[in-house]
């Protein structure tokens, strides 16, 4: 997280106790998910964590509770990778983990996960799997896992890549 509080007004003719709100402008970015585990082909990959940037105001005298998200485990053994987990500041921000990548079975079953940014998929010799979709407004969708590639996860501008003979 990135915070910039905002400088107010100062007046010294001012006096007893003023309740007013803090501006502050954020960045939050969620943990990225992991990769597809490859047991029999090629996994996807994991998609970028939730990516926000704006202003809010704070309350004078409030806690928030500021949480950082982790990045997902990587799949083993032609397992899907996990998900990202959330960042949040209190309830006035939230962004989400980005996708597991797709296993990488070469089964039709392998498509990566939703999440802040998708997963891709993994590999599928007899078609294609398709990559986990993004959060609107803060992530793209993972690309298919085609033939013997998977398919990159999403990221924060850009939808990610197909694998090979993707479109």
């Amino acid at each position: 997280f990135f915070f910039q509080a905002e400088d107010g007004i100062r007046d010294v003719a001012v006096t007893g106790v003023q309740t007013c709100a803090l501006p502050i402008s954020y960045l939050s970015v969620a943990g990225g998910g992991g990769g597809g585990g490859a047991s029999n082909g090629v996994a996807g990959g994991g998609g970028a964590g939730g990516y926000l940037t704006g202003t809010t105001n704070l309350s004078i005298g409030t806690s928030y509770t500021i949480t950082v998200g982790a990045g997902g485990a990587g799949g083993t053994s032609g397992g899907i990778g996990s998900n990202g987990t959330n960042s949040s500041i209190g309830s006035l921000v939230s962004t989400i983990g980005g996708g597991g990548g797709g296993n990488g079975t070469n089964s039709p079953s392998a498509s990566g996960a939703s999440g802040g940014s998708g997963g891709g998929g993994g590999q599928n010799n007899s078609g294609s799997n398709a990559g986990g979709a993004g959060t609107s407004g803060q992530g793209y969708a993972g690309g298919a896992g085609y033939n013997s590639c998977g398919g990159g996860g999403g990221g924060s501008a850009n939808t990610g890549t197909n694998g090979n003979n993707g479109t």
